[in-house]
């Protein structure tokens, strides 16, 4: 899926026990949070947040949607009806400069950071150039704290589905049922070794109808979920979040090095052991309406 030359961080422990990010343990006690990952073993939509609303987020309207498809594989059945609340989820993905406030006011240390082996980090590819490009070389940890940090949480897997169908509930893609075009997303891209990996800005493509960027292409997104390939059948209908556990956490919308057109399929399912870092990997963050 990535390139093989950049490291994972496969097998290394969860980066908010190493001892570098004791700062970040007492922002977030201070916080008024007890211990840096709590919320991860509950649903994201029961945090207690403050800041609410980011400038870049766009609100979904509440309601029944569609989720799943009868053409992908079988985890992407049945399609089933879910019922979800109005949310608010980042109309682009974090950022280079997003990443770096974050790091600069907690003294985060990311997973790769954290990592007894030689590795690319997000500061890698942190240059002057690329501050509106995605961050990247992220897990789903250094994600989770992210959002927690902005007051939200990672999007939940039928958040994000039903984000990126927008209006067109039965469209294949985020812009509809054309085939993806370089002027629709950014795909079919190759990556060099010790160079930045071919990333868009973060608002350089097309928005869906509700005003979203890159739901499909330029870099993977992270949701909040654990991974269950046969969850769709077991899903509750409202407001789901997921298995209880389970190893893998769910990844969603394709990437820059992505060539299958149906990896950018609005239902395209995949998952990721949640300390993976790679090069066309990021996020982005939702938020509760109820908490404003």
């Amino acid at each position: 899926m990535c390139d093989i030359s950049y490291k994972t961080s496969r097998d290394e422990p969860e980066p908010t026990f190493h001892l570098p990010n004791l700062r970040f343990f007492w922002y977030r006690v201070l916080q008024g949070h007890h211990t840096p990952m709590q919320v991860s073993f509950a649903s994201p939509l029961t945090r207690s947040t403050k800041k609410i609303v980011h400038p870049n987020m766009a609100l979904i309207p509440g309601g029944e949607f569609r989720m799943g498809s009868h053409t992908g594989s079988e985890a992407e059945r049945p399609i089933h009806s879910v019922y979800l609340d109005e949310f608010y989820i980042d109309t682009r993905l974090v950022s280079n400069a997003d990443f770096g406030e974050f790091v600069g006011e907690t003294g985060y240390l990311t997973t790769a950071e954290a990592s007894s082996r030689p590795t690319s980090t997000w500061r890698t590819f942190n240059t002057g150039d690329r501050q509106d490009h995605p961050v990247v070389m992220i897990s789903w940890y250094d994600a989770d704290a992210y959002a927690l940090w902005r007051g939200g949480f990672l999007p939940t897997e039928a958040q994000w589905e039903r984000s990126a169908r927008a209006d067109g509930q039965g469209d294949v893609f985020p812009w509809g049922n054309q085939h993806p075009r370089s002027e629709l997303t950014n795909w079919m891209r190759a990556g060099s070794l010790g160079e930045p990996p071919p990333t868009a800005p973060v608002s350089a493509s097309k928005p869906n109808a509700f005003g979203l960027h890159d739901m499909a292409g330029n870099v993977w997104q992270w949701c909040a979920d654990w991974y269950g390939y046969d969850y769709y059948s077991l899903s509750s209908a409202r407001n789901p979040y997921g298995p209880e556990s389970g190893e893998h956490r769910v990844r969603r919308g394709g990437a820059w090095n992505v060539r299958e057109a149906f990896r950018l399929r609005c239902a395209n399912r995949g998952a990721m052991s949640p300390d993976s870092f790679w090069p066309n990997l990021g996020f982005r963050c939702a938020a509760s309406a109820a908490q404003e």
